[in-house]
Formats: C-alpha cells, structure tokens, sequence
C-alpha cells in the first residue's frame, strides 16, 4: 500500500506539474510575443510620424541593424525608404487595408533566425503607405527554452522530493496499522483477551484500532461461550450415558432376573438423551447461521391451534390441571415447527415446577400476539429471571437432568421468539408462581 500510494502520488503530481509547466510556458511565450507585438506596432507608429514630419531617414538609420529592419513602403507597396540591412529584402508583403498585420518569417536575408513582423498601414488614397518593422525573436525563443529547461529540471526535483516525502508519511501514518497487524497476527485462541493498541489520534486507523478490539472482545466472549456450552453439553451427555453404562452392567451379572425394570430405565434414559441431542442440534444450527442474515418465517399459523395441540399432549402425561379456557383465535407468521417447540418447552418448564394448575392464555394485544402460561409453583426470583435464559442453567445446583431439566428449554424458547422478531419475560404468576409471557407480531404486520 505505501508503494501504491506513493507512486500514484507521484503521478497525479507529475501530471498536474506537466499541465502547470505547459500552461507557464504557454502563458510566458505568448506575453512575449504580444509585448514584442506592441513594441513593434509603437516604432512603427513613430516611424510613420516621423515619416509625416519628413524627417523619418534619421530614425530609419539609426535602427539597430543587428536585430530588426524598417521599410516604408508606397501606396503600390514599392520601398521609399528603409533601414541599411533591409535593401535587399523583397517587399512582398501582405498589405493590410487599415490598422496593422502581424506576421513571422523565416524568409529573410539578413540570418537564420525568424522574424517578427508588423505592417502599418496610414495614410489615405494617393497618400497611403506602409510601414514594416521586423525584429529577430532568437532571444525571446532563447528566454523561453530557458524557461523550459529550468521547469525541466525543477519538475523532477521536485517530484522526487514529494514521493520521498509521501513515502515517509505513508510509512509513519500506517505504522500503527502494521502494529495493529502484527498484534492480531500473535494473538491465538488461547490469548483472545489481548488487545491491539489503540494511536488515540481520532483518526480512521484509530477508528480501526478501536473497531479491532471491539471485534476481539466479541470473539472472546463467543470463544468462551463456545467452550463453556461444549463442556456443559459433554457433561450433559455424560451424566445418562453413565446411568445406562451403570445399569446395563449391573443386569450383565444378573443372569437370572426380570430385565423388564432395566430396560424401561434405560429406554427413559435414551429419551432424555435424544431429547438432549436434538436440543443442541437445534442451538447449533442456530449458531451458525448470523443474526443478520436470519430470514424471518413467513408461514401464517394459527398460534391457539399450536396451544391447544400442545395442551392437548401435555395432559395425556401429567396429573395438573391445564388451564386453556382463555386461549382465543390468533393468527402469527412464523414457523409451525418451531413454534410447537416454543409451546411444548414452556409447557413442560410449568408442568415441572406447577404445585396443581396451569393457566395458559392466547390472546391479540393491538399488533401483538400474546401468550401466557402461569403455574402456581415456587416462582423465580427477580435476579434470576434473566438468568434462566441461559444455556444449561438450573436455579437450583443440586437438580439433576431428571429433575431439573437439561436447562437448555427455556433458552430455545428465547431463541425462537426472537427468530420470529417477538420477546419473552418472565412475570409474577396470578397464580403466586412464575408467569411467562411471549409476545409475537400479528400475521398482518
């Protein structure tokens, strides 16, 4: 990158220095030519005066003979007088009718230069002549290529000197991004709480010093997260593993007994984990794909359809009343499998921890789908109530998976609801226990 910049510095300048060095040369040779072109339409007019006042051969002859000529010419453009050099030059000149003409040749018998030339025209009918000066322009080409050359070695002066210094301010100004760079490049997984020095300058490459730590702080803590669920999950997965294991062992050295009881321990056991692993297929799948680029489902379902369905399944394996009669008709957008999943999983967290009743409510709230499931249980504490969102956490350290869960269903939950751009909070209980309430756009918004 310095490289690039610098050369391409160093050509933007080389062609705004090409068009400077043009335009000056081109604006000095022309004020020289039209100041050349005045002096010589003035000794043509004094010229012509003196020629009014019949004493023009004194001014004619003492002209500098070396550098420019005079010629007088008549009305059919004949000499009538002229400066000692210019008689043998021919007098074929343009003849203007009025005012004067400027010309240059090359022409000439007098050197090998150029010559400027202005013809004069005054006078009327009979009356009428021409006054011709010329002047040689070798000098005021000399001052020009002088110039020329000067801007020649001028120009690449300073164009070596502005690269060299684009360089070494390029160099100092990605300095810290080449500290921030090789700070990044040394830190590893198991160093993700370093940070990239930061210029305090204020200026873009702070910016990204500061963007840069931001973006470590957010891999540290999906780092940690990432670990902290394997080794909850392998924890999880471990403890029915080793109950079947135990299980299977012991019936192994019973040859004679009824395996009757050991297997239905074991079919629980299997249930439970399945339910686990599917569980954590499902946070998985969720983890890999980014909040932003998440579709939001765009099925309408009948949100007290799913309720019921799942009440419906819920008292088939339970002995608590389940209370559905405030579950009325609303219809969300959203994903019917998912949001059997969010039901089941409030559904189960209530019927685990409900003394005898369970009230679930469906209902609109102006855009808003509500549902509600209360139990009569022993509630949470308000500084936990956040807490119980997060993956494998039990309130209570000493429930086992059987009894307490795997602590993975009410974080499901929350990732479903916010998956369908609603929200779920937990409320005091009409009933004295724990009140959840999720809340999920109308099909029509």
């Amino acid at each position: 990158m310095r490289r690039r910049i610098t050369v391409l510095a160093a050509l933007i300048v080389a062609a705004v220095l090409t068009i400077v060095g043009l335009a000056v040369v081109s604006a000095v040779r022309i004020e020289l030519y039209a100041h050349l072109d005045r002096s010589l339409a003035q000794r043509a007019a004094d010229v012509d005066a003196a020629t009014d006042r019949s004493d023009a051969d004194p001014v004619i002859a003492t002209a500098d003979l070396e550098d420019h000529f005079v010629q007088v010419l008549d009305t059919d453009g004949q000499v009538i007088a002229a400066s000692p050099n210019a008689d043998d030059i021919d007098p074929r000149w343009p003849l203007p009718a009025t005012g004067t003409i400027t010309l240059t040749t090359s022409s000439l018998p007098l050197d090998d230069g150029d010559y400027r030339v202005v013809v004069r025209a005054s006078g009327t009918g009979g009356e009428r002549r021409y006054t011709v000066v010329g002047e040689n322009v070798d000098d005021l080409r000399d001052t020009i290529g002088a110039l020329v050359v000067t801007l020649a070695i001028v120009f690449p002066l300073a164009l070596g000197a502005l690269a060299l210094a684009v360089w070494w301010l390029v160099g100092r100004t990605l300095r810290p991004v080449d500290d921030i760079r090789a700070e990044v490049d040394s830190i590893g997984l198991q160093a993700l709480d370093r940070r990239v020095p930061v210029p305090g300058t204020g200026d873009e490459v702070d910016r990204l010093a500061a963007t840069m730590n931001e973006m470590l702080g957010r891999l540290e803590v999906a780092s940690a997260q990432q670990r902290r669920f394997v080794a909850d999950a392998s924890h999880e997965l471990r403890t029915p593993l080793t109950r079947m294991r135990a299980q299977l062992d012991v019936e192994l050295l019973d040859d004679r007994g009824d395996h009757r009881q050991t297997l239905a321990s074991v079919l629980d056991d299997t249930i439970e984990m399945q339910q686990l692993v599917e569980d954590l297929l499902f946070l998985a799948r969720r983890d890999a794909v980014p909040a932003n680029a998440r579709e939001r489902p765009g099925n309408a379902v009948d949100l007290d359809v799913v309720v019921l369905d799942e009440v419906r399944a819920a008292r088939g394996e339970s002995t608590l009343e389940l209370d559905a009669s405030r579950v009325e008709a609303v219809e969300v957008r959203g994903n019917d499998a998912d949001l059997r999943r969010l039901v089941r999983n409030l559904l189960t967290n209530a019927v685990r921890y409900a003394r005898s009743r369970v009230e679930i409510a469906v209902y609109a709230d102006e855009s808003t789908a509500v549902l509600t499931i209360a139990d009569d249980g022993p509630g949470i504490p308000v500084g936990e109530r956040s807490r119980v969102f997060e993956r494998f956490v039990r309130l209570d350290d000493a429930r086992s998976a059987r009894t307490g869960g795997s602590g993975l269903g009410l974080a499901i939950v929350q990732e479903i609801a916010e998956a369908h751009c609603g929200t779920v909070r937990i409320d005091q209980s009409s009933l004295g226990g724990t009140g959840l309430v999720v809340t999920l756009p109308l099909v029509d918004v």
